[in-house]
């Protein structure tokens, strides 16, 4: 178990050590510092800088001239807006500070304020109230970076507000980076926000918006929606928030992906997809809407980004996911384009591993398409890739599962892959990843007819069973 003091701790025995050891204030901290490590203390959250010798912490100061500001209706702007930056200054410092800020009340004045000036603003647009309101958002993105535990319902209601009633570019950047930053590792954030029907705000954001900032916004938090990554929850809601945003979502995201030649552009949308594919109608939909052409012009417009080549292979395999739409993809001849991408990106060992991973699903008890990469020499650019990295786990898996996808039904290619070598490379993978994937290894091998000894898992004790 990790051990944790207060802040009030560590500055208390700082200024011991200054007090009774004559010590200055930097050797102080150095040495409060080491006494707690060693006894194993984290002191990821305690602020350690000089300004401990100042009185109050910088951070403090800063929150009690906000909280008198806030107390007066018609405070001086340019003097909040100050102490807004000096706030996200030291907000950006570290966690420790934004610790602090938030346990000396920071939110709940940023709340107020930021309340307070979205009615102005909402009942009579203007630059001032405008400028108040980004530096505010901004404000809370550095102070609620790696502690979204801030939020509440009213920043809830507040943010969903800002999306339904205000135009504005900037104002719409800087709350959708605030939503993002509040849904990281967060599932109750992610639950309350979604539960706001926001899913029609982003859809109109990318049906609407020409603002290619503010679309991006939209798609990062889009696929915030789908993460599956706060420890404390046991069972969240990431496929029903992907299925309900894939519902709305997709058909404008491939409009956008038609209309946007820009490679940013193109490779952040085609992820957000990727992450919405989670049922078989959605692959449907997505496929419907002119998906499949517009994935094949995107990459032979960036057939040089490795980037790009990586998320437009995942929405490939994503759509692959239903069989119908994976048949017309090969009729549509993915398959000499994959090829080409993996031999012009196979030393990146991200792009080759998802491009081996993207050949394994399209060949999935498929013997014609295994017939097809075979004929555009699929072959030669496996194996290369798997010489390329051998100690790459992700490409070693996923090359094994496109070898042995493309000769399951087509023993017939055995041959050409052991003249390529293949056997060396997957028992060389053996002997590294046996623990982790060497069944998926002994698989392939056997499916090439190879001598390997497959386990016998379950065997029985030769008792005899009783009636």
């Amino acid at each position: 178990m990790v051990r944790v003091i207060t802040q009030e701790t560590f500055d208390e025995v700082v200024k011991e050590n200054m007090e009774d050891f004559d010590m200055s204030l930097e050797d102080a901290i150095t040495e409060a510092t080491a006494q707690f490590q060693a006894q194993g203390v984290d002191l990821s959250n305690i602020i350690k800088d000089l300004s401990l010798g100042t009185g109050d912490h910088q951070v403090i100061m800063i929150i009690n001239n906000l909280r008198e500001i806030c107390i007066h209706e018609n405070h001086d702007d340019k003097l909040m807006l100050n102490e807004l930056a000096n706030l996200q200054v030291e907000c950006n410092k570290d966690i420790a500070h934004r610790v602090k800020a938030g346990k000396e009340g920071a939110y709940d004045i940023l709340i107020n304020l930021l309340e307070r000036r979205q009615k102005k603003y909402i009942e009579r647009p203007n630059d001032n109230d405008k400028k108040v309101i980004v530096c505010i958002l901004k404000t809370f993105v550095s102070l609620m970076d790696v502690q979204p535990d801030l939020l509440g319902h009213k920043g809830v209601d507040i943010i969903v507000s800002i999306l339904d009633k205000i135009d504005d570019d900037d104002i719409l950047i800087a709350t959708l980076k605030w939503a993002n930053v509040c849904c990281v590792k967060h599932e109750l954030n992610r639950q309350r926000i979604f539960a706001k029907s926001i899913t029609n705000n982003l859809k109109n954001i990318i049906k609407l918006r020409t603002n290619a900032k503010v679309i991006s916004e939209v798609m990062q938090l889009t696929r915030k929606f789908t993460l599956d990554d706060d420890i404390r929850v046991e069972f969240g809601k990431a496929h029903e928030h992907a299925r309900e945003l894939g519902s709305k979502l997709l058909e404008p995201l491939t409009k956008y992906l038609k209309e946007n030649a820009d490679s940013a552009v193109v490779s952040e949308t085609v992820s957000t997809m990727a992450a919405l594919l989670v049922r078989h109608e959605l692959c449907s939909l997505a496929a419907d809407a002119g998906a499949s052409n517009a994935l094949l012009n995107a990459l032979s417009q960036h057939y040089d980004n490795a980037a790009l080549v990586t998320n437009a292979t995942k929405l490939i395999t994503a759509l692959a996911g239903n069989d119908d739409v994976k048949r017309n993809l090969m009729k549509a001849g993915i398959a000499p384009v994959i090829v080409a991408l993996l031999n012009r990106h196979g030393s990146n060992a991200v792009a080759g591993a998802m491009l081996l991973k993207c050949i394994s699903a399209l060949t999935l008890r498929e013997p014609d398409h295994s017939v097809q990469f075979f004929d555009n020499d699929a072959p030669e650019a496996i194996v290369n890739c798997l010489k390329i990295h051998p100690d790459n786990a992700a490409v070693q898996k996923n090359g094994c599962w496109a070898v042995r996808n493309m000769v399951a039904r087509c023993r017939e290619q055995n041959h050409k892959f052991h003249e390529l070598g293949v056997e060396c490379l997957l028992k060389d993978a053996y002997k590294k990843f046996e623990k982790d994937f060497g069944f998926d290894i002994k698989s392939a091998l056997r499916d090439l007819e190879c001598d390997v000894k497959l386990d016998e898992q379950w065997t029985g004790k030769g008792v005899q069973m009783e009636n």
